[in-house]
């Protein structure tokens, strides 16, 4: 997203000099930036120690007819960074709107009896694991991320707890399947209704609908990311 002024003031990249008292209504446009276009000339060159004619050479060397121009730009740029700012509440608003937490006392009851966790994603989904193994080591558990089947096998203690938004990946789903018929605890965060949140014997789920997002969206992990940090301040106080 493009803003016209605002980068300009915290870069200062330009190819125009400025005279120290012009630099010094810079600094003042910059930190006063969101009151700005409630501003007359005469009200920033009272509050800024400046002179109409300073103000007007600073307006043109950024590249403005005047004041008035350079206020309409400001009032766009705050308007697009409202509206980014908005985009991004809204999206995590979704993603939590769409997580059911209810979900969490069984599993946090199955953590704190079972202290050995092994920890497998996939793709995206590894850097979660490893996220979730790092807030798992803090709290004094016993915590590895397995990325091979074979790895598995060799840990006879040990819950499996698996990472998948989808809950369809086939690897994850053998995984699942294979530590499940072997008798032992298989836990996931997972998609509602998925083969996984089938497979486990508990899931932390969510309702976000992924076979409809495009492939970076699909990749995206914040969503879970969430609901790691929310399971993880559960077995901390729960």
């Amino acid at each position: 997203m493009e803003y016209r002024v605002i980068n300009i003031l915290q870069t200062r990249e330009l190819k125009v000099k400025f005279t120290k008292s012009e630099e010094s209504i810079l600094d003042f446009i910059e930190e006063n930036f969101e009151k700005i276009p409630e501003y007359s000339v005469i009200k920033l060159c009272e509050e800024a120690y400046a002179s109409q004619a300073t103000v007007n050479r600073v307006c043109k060397k950024l590249g403005f007819k005047g004041f008035s121009e350079l206020k309409y730009s400001i009032e766009q740029d705050l308007q697009k960074m409202k509206n980014s700012k908005n985009s991004s509440i809204n999206n995590t608003f979704f993603y939590i709107e769409n997580i059911n937490f209810q979900d969490l006392k069984p599993i946090v009851e199955i953590l704190k009896k079972n202290r050995k966790v092994l920890i497998y994603g996939l793709g995206a989904s590894e850097i979660t694991a490893l996220y979730f193994q790092r807030q798992l080591l803090y709290l004094g558990f016993q915590a590895i991320v397995v990325t091979e089947e074979k790895m598995i096998e060799k840990f006879h203690d040990f819950i499996l707890f698996i990472i998948s938004s989808s809950g369809e990946t086939l690897r994850v789903k053998h995984v699942a399947k294979s530590f499940k018929d072997k008798g032992k605890v298989v836990i996931s965060i997972t998609k509602a209704g998925s083969s996984l949140h089938e497979l486990s014997d508990c899931a932390f789920t969510h309702n976000i609908s992924i076979d409809k997002l495009d492939a970076i969206s699909r990749e995206q992990q914040l969503h879970m990311i969430i609901m790691i940090n929310e399971l993880i301040n559960k077995s901390r106080i729960g």
